[in-house]
């Protein structure tokens, strides 16, 4: 009886944690927007990587080029790129 009254209250306290959900897809449309503005090195979103609030990781190409790997993160302007690196891709 102890042990189910344990897994009641451990199950209560996991759904009483404070759940936050980011909606990628706004994150996306936003630094798709700063990223559109960018006339010095157009390109396009391919993928997003881990997002949060305040920071995301987008993979970006241009034409004929190689795919890159960004690190953005949210100030009080709005998203600003932080880093970007080449990605290769892997010969599977």
């Amino acid at each position: 009886m102890k042990f189910l009254i344990a897994i009641t209250l451990a199950a209560a306290a996991a759904c009483a944690a404070p759940q936050t959900h980011v909606n990628v897809a706004a994150v996306r449309h936003d630094i798709k927007d700063v990223i559109d503005r960018d006339r010095a090195n157009p390109r396009t979103i391919v993928s997003m990587g881990h997002t949060t609030a305040d920071s995301a990781v987008v993979y970006t190409q241009a034409v004929a080029a190689p795919r890159h790997e960004e690190s953005w993160i949210r100030g009080a302007s709005g998203w600003a790129l932080a880093g970007s690196k080449d990605v290769t891709a892997s010969a599977n």
